[in-house]
């Protein structure tokens, strides 16, 4: 029993039109997803998903698949738990899925890996990657983690509050195709673990400007690593001319 990566990419997109053929930093949204989750070091196989055969040309290694999905899933009407029946139906060897949403480029391979590895728990069912938020918050008009009669608190003392983020779901088989046989409508049968990520895991990419935002991130810190490069090299050259410089005399 194999547990599988899955990256879902759509050809259409309603909010930022060709949003997974832009090239984001020289790679494609796509193409990050699958690097981090060969990267991750977890999985099985890595599945590439998509309504358009385009995407195949993504399929780099053995371990990498291409599944092609009907325009009826990849629709607006499409609902996730629909996609989910699909995927576990195509691949009827694999032990669990994690869904690695490629509209989070800046989710690391480390938030990839704790959430693949938190599925694989025994007393794991599924699992769902969160940012905890230590914020006032209300729903509705309606404080729900603070009391506004009250002293205005510091904010690391308010409870804090656990948003889903998306950039990584998962599920493992028995649980869920026994759950939906049974005429389960949720989306997380079973025990359901919140696993901890990056802030930036959390920003996903919906329209134009997070798109030019997580890219501009993205720069940001390829500069900063580069610089680092840099700057280790300009040490050892020193080094090796200090050493040298000491041999001579």
């Amino acid at each position: 029993m194999e547990n599988i990566a899955v990256i879902p990419v759509r050809a259409g997109s309603k909010r930022l039109p060709q949003k997974n053929y832009k090239s984001f930093n020289s790679r494609t949204l796509a193409e990050i997803a699958r690097d981090k989750c060969l990267a991750a070091g977890i999985f099985d196989k890595v599945i590439i998903s998509s309504d358009d055969k385009y995407f195949e040309q993504l399929v780099n290694s053995n371990q990498v698949e291409f599944i092609k999905r009907t325009e009826q899933l990849a629709g607006d009407n499409a609902t996730t738990d629909m996609v989910i029946d699909f995927f576990f139906e195509e691949l009827p060897s694999c032990k669990s899925i994690l869904w690695v949403n490629s509209v989070s480029p800046l989710q690391s391979i480390e938030d990839i890996k704790n959430c693949g590895m938190r599925l694989h728990d025994s007393n794991v069912d599924c699992v769902m990657a969160v940012n905890t938020l230590y914020q006032h918050c209300s729903l509705s008009n309606k404080p729900i983690n603070f009391n506004p009669n009250n002293s205005f608190e510091k904010t690391q003392d308010l409870e804090p509050i656990q948003r889903y983020i998306y950039s990584c779901m998962g599920w493992k088989r028995d649980t869920y195709v026994e759950h939906r046989s049974r005429g389960f409508k949720g989306l997380f049968p079973g025990n359901m673990a919140l696993v901890e990520t990056s802030a930036l895991a959390g920003m996903l990419i919906k329209y134009e400007e997070d798109f030019i935002l997580c890219s501009k991130i993205e720069e940001a810190f390829l500069d900063i690593n580069n610089n680092k490069s840099r700057l280790q090299s300009k040490k050892e050259e020193k080094s090796d001319f200090k050493e040298l410089y000491t041999n001579v005399i």
